[in-house]
């Protein structure tokens, strides 16, 4: 900054001395004039170059030359003639030809060679951190493009993948100009024909172009040629030029295809009276809608990713680079939310390492727990007959709901968190309102224990199962909707779109049904008697509890046994499993020796063995919503583990803060408020 300031001053000197020369008759003309406005650059485009460690850097002799042009430009006043804060610099020192100080010159940087075709030649500067600057005679206007590393990936195609990116996020100026500076396109231009033609819905032109795109096989042009007509049969339907529409049906999409159930809905759309009834049955929005940019990205399928990048593609990366950071998250409970710049790990420090409260309120064994889907509220069901609706918000008692007459061994919450089911061995289920905290329906068709029962993913409907081997679909009037024979049902799982339902069956049987036909599909074979088991979010995987206390993962794709988890201890006792942690990332269960034992789902690898109950552990559920596990136990109580520090639930200040529902039975008038921290009594063995 030194230097620029002196070589300023004396530039600035040097232009006053010279302009008042000119101004009073000299007629010494110099060697080299510079002109006092700055002449407008021409627009070119970067050499592409490649300088390993290197950053564009200016030259003393740059910021000289620089100086020259404004203090020029600055000096004078609007009539061309000197300022007055001008002639105070008369006494600086001379300059040279090339407009900067000798003395500066010398002492700053290597002379250039003015004799060149531009005034300068080619001029190194290296400095500590071997910054390297290299300019080419003949291109004084120019700058290279300087790599700063070398690449294992293809020039091209990261271009092309960051103009898509440009292009999608709406930036077109900086879209052109990477165009023109890299001399790379997005798309070639029959490709870029071919797009605009489909958007357009100019099918002819979209035929014509097929050709031209890169598609390699005649299958792969026939699937292509299909959806395009299927798209403008659709279209003339939509404009009611039915004649037309018949026409691409028989003359075109008949030779295309040999799927004659396609072809048959196809034919059915002619008969629609209207063109909303035509959407509908069709499943499309329409020409003005999205359909045809839905239309070119199924083209894609058939085109050459080098002539055409398949859609959205740096998204697809980042969130492929995503899923594999998260699988190889050893403790993954916590969202991948910190964005692209680091990778995602969660550390030690966010897993369950406490229990956070231990919850007292029934009179005897704890058979099951669930959280609510909105996190709000933890339903537990016991052997005291009884089950309880928990805040997660302060841990306090919400309700107690009386009614079953043995004890409650499922429970199962409504999609809108407003209802729960309770299965009993009093061979009935009961249907409470959450709010309210009232039982609304009785529902008696089981004529032994109801071992389990699940909602269809409505709010009206839900699905039961028990030991007399009966499976009924029920209404939430107490209709019996439909009922079918089953073997002696242990437990019960539905996939989150109600197509899939699993049965466990009493003996070593995990049957597979078809849940919108009722139809069975296929089964699963354990080496022991099948206690429990989980369905994970994504009904990909089932992980079942044997009585042999073995814990397995089966791929549900395949139907094969891809994973076995080892540790814990069971045996006579039902311990329900579960998958837990982000993305079902982790695998749970209890163990009858009162430890909750956590895996790593992909790895099978033990993480933690947590401590937190004195007896056997009956049921473990994880909630993404409240960011943590529940475990209830033969000693009466429910334990909760926070997932990570921070998560949505949150601790009161003391249990004397709690209080119970005002209208709790009397005879539980000793229980309120039981709710206690247990760190002291907890010991955690980490893995």
């Amino acid at each position: 900054m030194l230097y620029v300031h002196v070589v300023y001053r004396a530039t600035l000197g040097g232009i006053i001395k010279k302009v008042l020369k000119i101004l009073g008759g000299s007629q010494t003309t110099p060697k080299r004039t510079r002109s006092t406005e700055a002449e407008p650059e021409k627009l070119r485009y970067p050499k592409r170059h490649r300088l390993e460690d290197a950053a564009h850097v200016s030259t003393p002799n740059d910021l000289a030359e620089s100086s020259v042009s404004q203090a020029m430009t600055n000096s004078r006043g609007s009539s061309g003639q000197l300022t007055a804060a001008d002639s105070r610099n008369e006494g600086s020192p001379d300059l040279n030809s090339n407009g900067s100080t000798a003395d500066a010159r010398d002492s700053q940087s290597p002379p250039l060679d003015t004799g060149s075709a531009n005034g300068r030649d080619a001029a190194a500067l290296a400095n500590t951190s071997d910054t390297l600057l290299k300019r080419y005679p003949g291109q004084e206007q120019e700058t290279q493009r300087i790599c700063l590393r070398d690449s294992q990936f293809e020039e091209e195609q990261v271009v092309r993948l960051l103009l898509q990116e440009l292009h999608d996020r709406g930036f077109t100026d900086t879209f052109n100009q990477l165009q023109r500076e890299s001399g790379f396109t997005l798309e070639n231009e029959p490709v870029s024909q071919f797009r605009n033609s489909v958007l357009a819905g100019e099918w002819s032109k979209v035929k014509d172009s097929l050709s031209t795109i890169g598609i390699q096989t005649q299958d792969s042009m026939n699937a292509a040629l299909f959806l395009i007509k299927r798209q403008q049969f659709l279209e003339l339907l939509e404009a009611r030029k039915l004649k037309q529409a018949l026409l691409v049906l028989q003359n075109e999409l008949n030779t295309l295809t040999n799927d004659i159930q396609q072809l048959h809905r196809l034919s059915g759309l002619l008969m629609c009276p209207s063109v909303e009834d035509l959407r509908t049955a069709a499943d499309w929005d329409g020409s003005s809608g999205r359909s045809r940019f839905i239309v070119l990205e199924s083209l894609q399928t058939y085109i050459s990713p080098g002539s055409m990048v398949p859609v959205h593609r740096m998204e697809t990366l980042f969130g492929q680079a995503l899923a594999y950071q998260c699988d190889a998250c050893k403790y993954h409970v916590r969202p991948a939310n910190q964005g692209l710049y680091i990778d995602h790990m969660c550390p030690t420090s966010v897993f369950p390492q406490e229990l956070q409260f231990s919850l007292k309120g029934h009179q005897d064994e704890v058979w099951y727990v669930a959280f609510s889907p909105d996190g709000r509220y933890l339903a537990s069901g016991s052997r005291d007959k009884t089950c309880i609706i928990w805040s997660m918000s302060d841990y306090s008692i919400v309700h107690r709901l009386n009614g079953h007459q043995n004890e409650v061994a499922y429970i199962a919450w409504s999609p809108n968190s407003k209802y729960i089911v309770s299965a009993s061995s009093d061979r009935t289920l009961r249907l409470w309102d959450v709010e309210a905290g009232t039982q609304m329906q009785v529902f008696s068709g089981h004529e032994e224990t109801v071992t389990s029962c699940k909602w269809l993913g409505t709010n009206d409907r839900f699905i039961s199962g028990g030991l007399d081997h009966r499976i009924i679909i029920w209404d939430i009037n107490g209709t019996i909707v439909k009922q079918i024979s089953s073997p002696r049902v242990h437990d019960l799982a539905v996939s989150s779109d109600c197509s899939l339902l699993l049965v466990a069956d009493e003996k070593t049987d995990i049957h597979a049904y078809d849940l919108t036909t009722l139809t069975f599909m296929y089964s699963l074979n354990e080496p022991a008697e099948v206690m429990s088991m989980a369905l994970s979010a994504d009904a990909r995987h089932c992980i079942t509890g044997l009585r042999n206390g073995e814990l397995h993962m089966w791929d549900l794709d395949t139907h094969s046994l891809v994973r076995d988890f080892a540790g814990h201890t069971q045996g006579q006792y039902v311990i329900r499993c579960t998958f837990a942690g982000q993305d079902d990332r982790l695998v749970a269960t209890g163990s009858e020796d009162g430890l909750l034992f956590v895996w790593n789902r992909n790895t099978g690898q033990l993480l933690a063995r947590l401590r937190g109950h004195t007896k056997t552990i009956n049921v473990c559920t994880w909630s993404d919503k409240a960011a943590a596990l529940a475990t209830s136990s033969d000693d009466k109580t429910i334990c909760i583990w926070p997932a990570y520090r921070g998560a949505p639930s949150h601790r009161p200040d003391s249990a004397d803060d709690l209080s119970a529902s005002d209208d709790d039975d009397e005879n539980y008038a000793d229980d309120k408020s039981m709710v206690s921290g247990a760190h002291s009594t907890t010991s955690i063995d980490m893995f």
